[in-house]
């Protein structure tokens, strides 16, 4: 009776075990994660990555073969330092990453508190079938892969990638080589099917968010404390973006030159087409210089918006406020001959109007052209009452409290959460002008105000300012 009875309870022990393991088939891997599933191979099948568990990207993870990644609200996925985990949507596959204002999407570093930084791991990268100026298989920067899983480009203009919207990604964007670096957020040739809503980029390795080609879309973006540039476009990239904030920290910036705004229509400035020629509205550039006597800025930033080689993009009804130098119309490329982005400005397939700039000017000029030549000719299509520039006044002329950034990377006197909305009085809070043929469309909300925020902060809740003392252990705590 006693055996039969031992025999008894090491069977159903053997079943307890044996159900649990069923239970969560996922590969465990703690890694100073607090516990996380490890995806280190491509997913070829529709899947969903549930807020219950944290993910852990382990060497470029491609979604392939048309499947859906689908991600709930609240998880987080971390991308492996080691290995330099990307996560990649190829063309055809979906990603379906829809979080909340309480709920975000977080993309983040497997490092520990305290020890996290630039770069840590790859980036999220969405490959479309869109156009772009270069052919319709072209292999995306900064993903080491030969095969098709890492092309990007097509026909189809409306195609669509999936969805994007209350998502984090932080401390993403690594460099593999001279311009060739994956960024915090790349789209490659992606259509204007995909949705992308409320997305921020923190501490990114390269550029915030990069677009070669593609038709996308896009509203409520935010960049904080970029390496390099924060909106960055190429390869004929032709979408609308509204409502975007850069805010930058002084002392981060890339030996390359940092920008807001850095836009080329290819790397030869060649005329291909389809033109780069996105159309920009409502953006908010908060610089490195703070006030007029803050002086401890990075020797390698450059300028609020640098449009080069034949670029054509086209920025409206936005504030810069606090970069070393303005608006920067570059022909640098082709040195001698052919179309440039000054004569895309003069032709009006480039505009740039109706805007603020504060501040921008203390290592050179508002404005500024390749050449005497060119600036002569830029200048009256640039200037007052086209454009109001100041050089007296910064950020706190316009916006509450916009500089906060972590006690760990900035002065604790400056530490917290930053108040986008304008101040009383402010000279942004009306004047916004919509006659413009590329804003008059329904895109674009006709909002009075210049710059990403009128009295409503909408970065509140659901973007970090501290990540860098987040946990990150537990499953679905974001916050």
């Amino acid at each position: 009776m006693k055996k039969l009875l031992l025999l008894t309870v090491v069977a159903l022990g053997m079943l307890v075990t044996s159900c649990s393991k069923n239970e969560d088939p996922d590969p465990i891997d703690d890694g100073g994660t607090g516990g996380a599933v490890v995806v280190s191979t491509d997913i070829t099948a529709s899947t969903t990555w549930t807020a219950d568990k944290i993910y852990l990207l382990k060497n470029n993870v491609f979604v392939t073969n048309n499947a859906v990644l689908t991600i709930q609200p609240g998880t987080i996925i971390k991308g492996d330092k080691s290995t330099k985990g990307a996560l990649i949507i190829t063309r055809g596959a979906k990603i379906m990453a829809e979080g909340t204002a309480e709920k975000p999407i977080v993309f983040t570093s497997n490092v520990s508190v305290g020890g996290r930084d630039k770069g840590d791991w790859g980036g999220l990268v969405l490959l479309g079938k869109a156009p772009n100026n270069g052919g319709t298989s072209v292999s995306i920067e900064g993903v080491s892969d030969a095969t098709d899983k890492a092309k990007h480009g097509g026909t189809d203009a409306a195609d669509n990638s999936g969805i994007l919207k209350y998502v984090r990604i932080e401390y993403a964007g690594i460099s593999l080589g001279p311009d060739n670096e994956i960024n915090g957020l790349t789209l490659g040739s992606v259509g204007s099917g995909t949705v992308i809503d409320y997305v921020s980029v923190y501490r990114s390795g390269d550029d915030a968010f990069e677009f070669f080609g593609g038709t996308v879309n896009a509203k409520h973006l935010v960049s904080i404390a970029t390496w390099d540039d924060d909106l960055d476009t190429d390869n004929g990239y032709s979408g609308k973006i509204q409502f975007a904030v850069v805010q930058r920290l002084a002392s981060t910036a890339d030996v390359s030159g940092s920008n807001a705004f850095e836009s080329d229509n290819n790397s030869d400035g060649t005329p291909a087409t389809p033109q780069t020629s996105a159309a920009f509205a409502n953006i908010t550039v908060l610089g490195p210089k703070e006030n007029s006597g803050f002086t401890a800025i990075n020797a390698n930033y450059q300028h609020a918006a640098q449009i080069r080689r034949n670029s054509a993009i086209s920025i409206n009804n936005s504030v810069f406020a606090g970069y070393t130098e303005g608006v920067f119309y570059d022909d640098e490329r082709p040195k001698a001959g052919g179309p440039n982005s000054s004569a895309a400005l003069v032709s009006g397939a480039s505009v740039f109007i109706n805007n603020l700039l504060y501040g921008c000017n203390s290592r050179g000029n508002q404005i500024k052209a390749y050449t005497p030549g060119a600036l002569a000719i830029i200048t009256p299509l640039l200037s007052a009452p086209i454009n109001a520039y100041d050089p007296s006044l910064y950020a706190a002329a316009v916006y509450t409290d916009p500089y906060k950034f972590s006690p760990s990377v900035a002065p604790s006197a400056r530490a917290g959460v930053p108040n986008f909305t304008q101040i009383a009085g402010s000279p942004a809070l009306t004047g916004a002008v919509w006659t413009d043929a590329k804003f008059n469309d329904a895109f674009f909300e006709k909002v009075a105000y210049k710059g990403a925020f009128g009295t409503t902060d909408w970065t509140q809740g659901w973007v970090s300012y501290n990540s860098e003392q987040l946990p990150y252990t537990t499953p679905g705590a974001v916050k």
